[in-house]
């Protein structure tokens, strides 16, 4: 789409909710072994709230052998992907702070509402979908925890870069006082979410 490589159908949402910027798009397709170009015109929906191109989902597969094990990386890769493109769209001001969840906003709203969502089509799809959010969660801690940020392993790796450029180590001191703001951040911040969580919840 594009220019833009698709494994999964959820990406075909998330191009268009994250990446989308206007116009036609162009998809390339292939079927029955022949390839084909075409051209799509996106359409506005009001309730989604953003453009729909027109493609549903179409038969289920069910990968074996080798071939589960490359859908499970097409799988973290869509993960990692909807990680750095939604902290872009957090730096860039795209998002409002109804977007943001943390513990308790993830409990209520993303886990309990999956699980009513699931429920109804068995114990097979609420694990299923469970599994899936735990993937997304750990993708997620694991892409944060390594930002350049004091009191991260990010911003660690930041010092021990900084030694090898020096070729001496930064003063502990020096560096356990950057760590303590930025784990000062954090406790900020963390109360900030947690208050924020809670007014998703109850302020509609």
């Amino acid at each position: 789409m594009n220019g833009e490589k698709i494994k999964l159908y959820q990406e075909i949402s998330v191009y268009m909710q994250l990446t989308y910027q206007g116009g036609d798009v162009e998809v390339v397709y292939e079927r029955d072994g022949e390839r084909y170009t075409t051209t799509l015109t996106p359409q506005y929906d009001e309730q989604y709230g953003y453009y729909l191109l027109g493609i549903s989902n179409g038969d289920f597969i069910q990968p074996r052998g080798v071939q589960s094990l490359k859908y499970a990386w097409y799988e973290m890769r869509y993960s990692v992907k909807m990680t750095y493109t939604s902290l872009g769209m957090l730096f860039r001001g795209r998002v409002s702070r109804k977007d943001v969840a943390g513990p308790v906003g993830i409990a209520v709203n993303v886990v309990g509402k999956t699980y009513e969502a699931s429920k109804e089509y068995g114990w097979q799809s609420v694990l299923l979908n469970m599994l899936n959010i735990t993937l997304m969660l750990s993708v997620n801690l694991g892409i944060l925890n390594l930002l350049p940020v004091p009191a991260l392993d990010g911003g660690r790796l930041v010092f021990l870069l900084a030694e090898v450029i020096r070729g001496k180590p930064v003063p502990p001191e020096k560096e356990g006082i950057v760590h303590f703001i930025g784990l000062v951040f954090f406790m900020i911040l963390m109360v900030f979410i947690f208050f924020n969580d809670l007014a998703n919840i109850f302020i509609k």
